[in-house]
């Protein structure tokens, strides 16, 4: 009797667990309510202080116009700004050309889109979430495996916020931890306001890298 109660305990454990993809869709239940991130038309103020492996300072106009797949780019520290479409990319200002800033077109939209960019088929979401802690809060762990990185996902227990990422390029043991704090409410999203970067490894204390944080935002007024 002992023995199929142990068994029925375990089956039933299994059972309850939620899956890699259902932790995934509470979250963005979570951060929008109300599906607006694919419709999304802002232009979001984000001040980046970094100061690994170089220091910068930047104070960023991120434009999204989710519904157009169109980024725009405005470093005002730097006089660099450059739109993007799904295809094209123009220089409007700045000495950059789009070969040197291509990455920022998808970084910036990822990051200040999370969970919600997370809704593609880009990655692979393995379905089984461990259950840990992210610096003390009860949290759930998704891996999600994109073609040259790893990531994992950490997501509140109580209300699946997203509380912290991490990924290392090339399946290296050299990895950048991400610790979310706050949220900011832009069109009735709850966006995560600010992330501080780490760079860790398996033997060092993790490094500190920097800081990005939302500012602030408004209605992202074209004039094309």
């Amino acid at each position: 009797m002992t023995r199929y109660f142990f068994l029925f305990f375990i089956i039933s454990a299994c059972s309850s667990a939620p899956t890699g993809k259902q932790v995934l869709k509470k979250s963005i239940d979570f951060h929008d309510p109300n599906n607006k991130w694919n419709s999304l038309l802002e232009s979001i103020h984000v001040k980046s202080d970094f100061v690994y492996p170089s220091i910068s300072l930047d104070s960023l106009i991120i434009g999204l116009d989710n519904a157009k797949q169109l980024i725009s780019y405005h470093n005002l520290t730097l006089g660099q700004e450059i739109l993007f479409s799904d295809s094209t990319c123009l220089v409007i200002s700045g000495s950059k050309s789009c070969e040197q800033s291509a990455w920022t077109k998808n970084f910036y939209h990822f990051i200040l889109g999370l969970p919600m960019t997370l809704q593609n088929e880009d990655g692979i979401v393995h379905e089984f979430v461990a259950d840990t802690s992210f610096y003390q809060k009860p949290s759930y762990r998704v891996r999600i495996d994109f073609e040259k990185e790893k990531w994992h996902f950490y997501f509140d227990k109580a209300d699946f916020q997203l509380v912290g990422f991490a990924f290392n390029k090339n399946f290296e043991s050299k990895a950048e931890e991400i610790r979310t704090d706050d949220l900011i409410d832009i069109d009735g999203m709850n966006l995560i306001k600010s992330r501080s970067w780490w760079i860790t490894t398996d033997s060092l204390a993790p490094t500190y890298s920097g800081k990005d944080e939302i500012i602030g935002s408004v209605p992202w007024l074209k004039t094309d």
